[in-house]
């Protein structure tokens, strides 16, 4: 039989998960902590606060489905707590998966790069991918799922992106423009009116040359409430995100309250997988993070079950979970062990058999991203609820 245990959010029910054991690791015992939970427990009980979550890794994220189940359960928690979409990009660009919740249509003559393109020479920032357009005439236009669970419609979007030599013009409807910001970074267009679709012009000035890259785009709704980035390249591991240049700028703008990190699927994947190199790499990649939000909370989630080649059961999934376990502590983070809480080792193929997991034993089905999901909810809200009742049974003392 299936464990069973009371949960802020229902989650169906295999005997093969470990229920019992769907917790964070060292959280809630460090100022980083304190300042992310002090913040989440002022916007629960006053509606009050702005609270920006950062999920950055592999294509478990980019697919969107397992980041916008926690971005969903997050902005639902306690009434109305959606302040916007965040991070978006038009993936399609480099004909690659995009989300699920969006897509931004395009046109003109873009040039891609992503992070994990390593013979590509190009700047990257926070989302590690860009496109790149010399056109006379290019337009992004954004638009919205109808199938989504919340209302994601915006009224302010921030464009990052790269004008070589202020070459282009950037615009929206004049009609239903509030007021913009222009900077050498990125553009801030507030609009009168939440809109579930905009087009973005994005024009050459005349007798100019030069170019227009974009690195990402944040739409968000309301001035209360969570923004939830979802950052994530397929294939992409920790030294992926290393070789963005611009990846400690970009960050410090989105103001992130929590990180949550989950690369390391792709570095893991095949025999020659070094832990201590893995270690050096995250270091790298914390010591970034830190330099551009240094209040910010990281919560590291582990490697799921998975096979080599579909065929071996691969046990570096253990290694990884050593690995994260240990940063933790050397880092003041929180661990949500994946790996643990899916049955540990060779528990994939029963994720499988339930239609959970797909035949590559790496990744999962819709309905085992969203179960992923309502775990990882679950894990951070039992354990805010700890904490606190702890706090507040010494204050009664």
């Amino acid at each position: 039989m299936a464990q069973t245990e009371p949960y802020l959010y229902h989650v169906n029910q295999y005997n093969f998960i470990r229920y019992d054991l769907n917790c964070l690791h060292n959280f809630g015992d460090d100022k980083y902590s304190a300042n992310f939970y002090n913040k989440l427990e002022k916007l629960v009980n006053t509606g009050d606060g702005k609270i920006n979550v950062v999920q950055i890794g592999g294509s478990h994220i980019q697919a969107g489905t397992f980041s916008g189940q926690i971005r969903s359960r997050l902005q639902q928690m306690n009434g109305e707590m959606n302040a916007g979409w965040g991070f978006m990009f038009p993936y399609r660009i480099s004909r690659t998966n995009s989300p699920f919740g969006y897509y931004i249509r395009y046109s003109g003559n873009w040039q891609s790069c992503r992070n994990v393109e390593t013979r590509k020479s190009c700047i990257l920032g926070v989302g590690g991918i860009s496109a790149t357009t010399n056109s006379q005439n290019a337009e992004l236009t954004i638009l919205l799922e109808d199938e989504n669970d919340l209302d994601y419609r915006f009224n302010k979007i921030r464009i990052f992106y790269e004008n070589h030599d202020s070459t282009y013009t950037v615009s929206v409807d004049s009609s239903i423009l509030r007021s913009f910001v222009r900077t050498d970074k990125y553009i801030d267009f507030e609009l009168n009116t939440h809109v579930d679709s905009l087009n973005i012009v994005i024009q050459k000035q005349e007798n100019k040359e030069g170019s227009f890259t974009l690195y990402g785009i944040t739409t968000e709704s309301a001035p209360n409430g969570f923004v939830y980035h979802s950052i994530g390249i397929n294939g992409a591991q920790v030294p992926s995100f290393n070789r963005c240049f611009l990846l400690e700028e970009q960050l410090s703008l989105l103001k992130p309250d929590l990180v949550i990190l989950g690369l390391g699927i792709n570095d893991a994947y095949g025999k020659r997988f070094s832990q201590s190199d893995y270690e050096a790499s995250y270091e790298e990649l914390i010591s970034s993070i830190r330099k551009a939000a240094p209040e910010t909370a990281i919560i590291f989630t582990t490697n799921n079950d998975s096979y080599l080649y579909r065929r071996y059961v691969n046990k570096n999934g253990e290694k990884v979970e050593q690995s994260m376990l240990k940063m933790a502590k050397e880092y003041h983070a929180g661990v949500w062990d994946m790996y643990e809480v899916m049955g540990g080792l060779n528990s994939v193929v029963l994720w499988e058999k339930n239609g959970l997991a797909q035949r590559d034993k790496i990744h999962f089905t819709r309905e085992g991203y969203l179960i992923l999901g309502d775990l990882f909810f679950n894990a951070l809200m039992k354990n805010f609820e700890e904490i606190y009742s702890e706090r507040n049974k010494k204050l009664i003392k």
